[in-house]
């Protein structure tokens, strides 16, 4: 209903349910087991009013919380209960109270005017728009329900039950079965509608003007009774409680999960066949041994007819419907399979596509011809075994299929002929489709590469190049400083000021130089896995105060203080050369950039299983653009005061290697005209962790150079 909150189903209401099942269920073998007796049908009356109570109020709460034709529906159903509550009550009073007076005459307008109410109420219940199609299906099935329960009662009980009767008894009695015949009609055809998504208290309400006219059924077999049978009032009791359940449903607003709205949808598309079934055995059974019996019984089968004919028309336009479609969207798919097997045939990488098994399934020309295959030469092999020459463990399209980032990685491929042909790879994990439900990767993983031998090539050229000649520069270089030494000396005569001047500006070139020359054989030694590392456990206070002691001319030259925060007994497990090296190159950078008079600020954290050591500068910082390329080889920033500081381009480049080698990892992170800040992480040492004691091998006096707590 429009506006409805849905809230969860309370402990309260099931409770509620199973009482008025469970008092229904006492009443009805009281009514079975008590004799027929005017106390025990008084009583009953008496039982059916106090249960239309309830029912009207709940209706009424119903009208409160829905809106529109809701609203109006469930306002008739609640004066409709009221007043066949008043009915009940006028026949207590005209058979115990008041015999003899007329009174009972008033019953019939009373529960005449509830039964008009009630069917103008489903007449005002809203209906989902449907096609004419549809609203002619939904209308035979509600002819075939009619039509089938009609004939069931006339064979089984109205046929014989009436012929004693006369007068209004006798139209009351056929009158009160019609009338529940088509609440029953009008009830299912509303609840047909509301089949998708289903609403169970419209099944209720069907089902309570079920047994209404299981009731007004067996009303018809003591038609002159002055006071209708205990049975009777049982099944109209029955009825109303089902009324009020229904209203309850919507008073609580109870969500309907998908299995009951599920059950709900299957009985209520199963009632016609079951009472076109019934119907048809009970007349075979007893016998259509009066005209109107037969005349129902062919318009039974004539709907029976109908409705399959209909059905068998809609499934057969159905079927064409779907063939035509399958064989439109085959064609589509077999049109755009073609046109991107085009594409990627003229695309010049090389693409390469497996299952969940990680078993080849595609692999285009360009694949084929970098690596000398075909396509039935690849398809259906492991492309671990058939392609990757990595150990299982490292490669690279296992670890996409587990999830893992593949995204530029340098790789090696196998080559037909047993060689190996470098390449650029990405690889992308594929979802399963609808079955992915967990948000897992298991539908196999697409693989592009790019032959990357020219680039190869170039970078090893340029290595060598780079090598020889970082080489061929140590020699003339330790021969010039040589040579400036004994001019500082004076083995060449004694310099003048001016001379000593000279001499100073030319060793500082030649220091750069050197170590210009130094940066780059360790960027070689790196870039070719010749760097290695003599690890050992390293107090990092004792590292710390050597990289500052080895900076403070650097920083007082520049104006520039560097505090460092408290360090404690961190112990890391690595080269302590290496890490100097590293620390130099960051605090030191971070000295260049410094504004005259500010501070480096270096800070050491210690957590689980690694140390964190953050250098901290005040200067122009970094632009954006350039975060990610800054640990490149060569790679300067080329904006704001950062220009004209000078640098080979490979400090960071190096330190970041160094780290790597360590088994830790380093960024940085910077906000233009802020400063920068370069973090980095190293392991611990083995058995050591944070709160051990542990024997520095720094003094106060060390603590104090290097700044001590800030």
């Amino acid at each position: 209903m429009p506006g409805e909150d849905v809230t969860a189903r309370t402990p309260g209401g099931r409770r509620t349910t199973l009482l008025a099942v469970g008092l229904l269920a006492v009443a009805g073998l009281l009514a079975l087991l008590l004799p027929d007796g005017l106390a025990v049908a008084v009583a009953a009356q008496l039982v059916g009013a106090v249960l239309c109570l309830p029912a009207a109020v709940l209706c009424l709460r119903a009208a409160r919380v829905t809106s529109a034709r809701w609203s109006v529906a469930w306002r008739l159903l609640a004066v409709a209960s009221g007043l066949w509550a008043a009915g009940n009550v006028v026949t207590v009073v005209s058979a115990v109270v008041l015999p003899g007076r007329g009174i009972n005459a008033g019953i019939y307008p009373l529960q005449g005017t509830s039964m008009v109410l009630v069917l103008a109420a489903l007449l005002v219940l809203p209906r989902p728009r449907w096609s004419t199609g549809q609203a002619a299906r939904a209308w035979l099935d509600v002819l075939v329900l009619v039509a089938g329960v009609g004939l069931l009662m006339s064979v089984s009980l109205v046929g014989s039950a009436v012929q004693g009767a006369s007068g209004a008894d006798r139209v009351f009695a056929l009158a009160y079965p019609a009338a529940a015949l088509a609440m029953v009609g009008l009830a299912y055809e509303v609840s047909r509608r509301h089949v998708y998504p289903p609403r169970p208290e419209l099944f209720l309400l069907s089902a309570s003007f079920v047994a209404w006219l299981a009731g007004a059924a067996a009303y018809t077999l003591t038609p002159d009774a002055y006071v209708a049978p205990a049975g009777v009032s049982w099944a109209v009791g029955v009825g109303t409680t089902l009324l009020a359940l229904s209203a309850q449903r919507v008073v609580r607003r109870r969500p309907d999960t998908v299995e009951v709205g599920s059950r709900v949808s299957r009985v209520v598309l199963a009632v016609p066949e079951a009472v076109v079934v019934v119907a048809a055995v009970t007349g075979i059974v007893v016998g259509l041994d009066h005209w109107p019996q037969r005349a129902l019984a062919a318009v039974v089968a004539l709907s029976v007819v109908v409705r399959h004919v209909v059905v068998t028309s809609d499934a057969r336009r159905f079927h064409w419907r779907l063939e035509r479609e399958v064989a439109d969207r085959t064609t589509d798919l077999r049109d755009w399979t073609e046109r991107y097997a085009t594409i990627l045939d003229t695309v010049g990488d090389g693409i390469v596509s497996t299952d969940a098994q990680g078993r080849i399934t595609f692999a285009n020309a360009s694949a084929c011809t970098l690596l000398g295959r075909t396509p039935a030469g690849l398809v259906g092999r492991d492309a671990c075994e058939a392609l990757c020459t990595a150990p299982r463990h490292e490669c690279p399209f296992d670890g996409a299929l587990l999830g893992a980032v593949v995204d530029g990685v340098d790789a090696e491929l196998r080559h037909r002929d047993g060689s190996v042909v470098p390449v650029e790879l990405h690889a992308t994990p594929q979802p399963s489709g609808a079955g992915d439900l967990d948000g897992g990767h298991h539908g196999g993983v697409v693989i592009a590469f790019r032959d990357v031998s020219a680039r190869v090539a170039v970078e090893q050229v340029k290595r060598q190049f780079v090598s020889t000649v970082s080489h061929e520069l140590r020699t003339p270089l330790t021969s010039v400083r040589g040579v400036l030494e004994m001019f500082v000396d004076g083995d060449a005569g004694e310099l003048t000021p001016d001379g000593h001047s000279l001499v100073a500006n030319a060793s500082r070139g030649v220091e750069r130089l050197s170590r210009l020359v130094d940066d780059i054989i360790d960027a070689e030694k790196l870039a070719t896995g010749q760097f290695r590392l003599q690890r050992s456990r390293i107090p990092l206070a004792r590292v710390l105060h050597d990289t500052v002691t080895a900076l403070q001319p650097l920083a007082a030259g520049a104006h520039v203080r560097i505090e460092v925060g408290e360090v404690g007994p961190a112990q890391v497990w690595g080269d302590a050369d290496r890490i100097e090296q590293a620390l130099v190159n960051l605090i030191g950078n971070a000295v260049k950039f410094s504004p005259e008079g500010g501070a480096v600020e270096v800070e050491v954290r210690t957590e689980r299983d690694a140390v964190l050591v953050t250098v901290r500068d005040h200067g122009p910082g970094l632009p954006d653009d350039q975060l990610e390329h800054v640990f490149e080889r060569f790679h300067q920033v080329t904006t704001g005061e950062a220009t004209d500081r000078g640098g080979t381009g490979l400090g960071l480049t190096i330190t970041r290697s160094i780290v790597q080698q360590h088994g830790g990892r380093i960024w940085v992170e910077s906000t233009l005209g802020e400063g920068a800040v370069f973090s980095f992480t190293l392991p611990v040492a083995p058995g050591w962790f944070p709160g051990s004691r542990t024997t520095s091998t720094t003094g106060p006096a060390d603590a104090e150079a290097v700044g001590g707590p800030r």
